[in-house]
């Protein structure tokens, strides 16, 4: 009975301190989720974040490689997390194509995260073998008219970013182009430049080592980008065309918003720092910040849009 009296006394006290003065948040470290295997570039953005908002937080930020089903393992891993700001997602455009890709999920993507902040945007390449006699984009969609679907291209596989950058192209120019899958943006490269591909969409870090042997006719974001100096944006050619490789920061929905605050804090600290933005420079991707409101606008506006062009083309699954 004395046990626990001093149980129940122990507990009205603690119950009493304020909230200041008990442990601030973060007191212990934080995993941070990327759907993607080690080396790839949503892990390599990642680690360095991690390690730079490792120094904002005073804690140790974990990258945790859960690569499968296009995301939709890890982000399923991250939406049954507390909701205590331990648990955050590297989020990338892939995110919000997936769900669109699969019939059954074991999350809500809709609703299944609370935003924290976007953290870089990069350009895709369209590229072609230097000896094509391609020298320009409307050089490339005039051949395509020519011979409608007997040029082919690779994007990495089927529901990737470049991929759906690859057919929100043709659909925008009115041509049609056969899509040769690939596991990644570097076997895509080395088919380009092997004879095996006419054309491959892909970021400037797959690109960059065939770069001598390939003509860059274009990036796919709105205008033109210092991460590919003097190559033309394709909306310069294909009015309104505009794909954007994106990554943020996310957790599981329900976070508390002085726990948002202070992630958002550390991520604008984080991308302040010029040796990141050097780091993101040679990743083909500039620091982006935002505020949460508009992290989730964007991931929102991005579901559905990629939504309607796999109903459209006809890409989801059976599983």
């Amino acid at each position: 009975m004395k046990r626990l009296h001093a149980t129940l006394l122990a507990a009205v006290a603690l119950a009493s301190i304020p909230m200041a003065a008990q442990a601030a948040y973060p007191d212990r470290p934080i995993r941070l989720v990327v759907g993607f295997g080690a080396g790839g570039g949503a892990d390599n953005v990642a680690r360095a974040l991690a390690d730079a908002m490792g120094r904002s937080l005073g804690q140790t930020v974990i990258v945790d490689n859960r690569p499968g089903a296009g995301t939709t393992l890890a982000a399923g891993t991250v939406a049954r997390a507390p909701a205590d700001g331990y648990t955050l997602m590297m989020l990338t455009s892939t995110n919000t194509i997936s769900p669109s890709m699969y019939k059954s999920l074991s999350y809500d993507a809709a609703t299944a995260f609370s935003m924290v902040s976007t953290v870089a945007r990069g350009p895709l390449l369209i590229a072609v073998p230097k000896d094509s006699g391609i020298r320009t984009l409307a050089d490339l969609l005039a051949r395509a008219r020519q011979a409608p679907g007997k040029l082919n291209y690779g994007a990495g596989g089927v529901g990737t970013t470049p991929h759906l950058a690859a057919l929100v192209l043709q659909r925008d120019a009115d041509v049609r182009m056969a899509h040769i899958p690939y596991k990644g943006g570097s076997e895509t490269a080395t088919a380009l430049v092997g004879g095996q591909l006419d054309v491959q969409f892909g970021t400037p870090p797959a690109v960059a080592p065939i770069a001598s042997r390939a003509n860059v006719l274009a990036v796919t974001t709105a205008r033109r980008t210092p991460l590919a100096p003097g190559v033309p944006a394709a909306a310069e050619t294909v009015k309104g065309y505009e794909v954007t490789s994106w990554y943020g920061i996310g957790g599981p929905a329900g976070m508390p918003p002085e726990v948002v605050g202070t992630l958002s804090r550390a991520v604008h600290a984080a991308l302040a720092d010029e040796r990141l933005r050097q780091q993101f420079t040679l990743l083909g991707v500039e620091a982006a910040p935002s505020s949460p409101a508009q992290a989730d606008r964007l991931y929102t506006e991005e579901l559905a849009r990629w939504a309607e062009v796999v109903r459209s083309e006809g890409l989801q699954s059976d599983q």
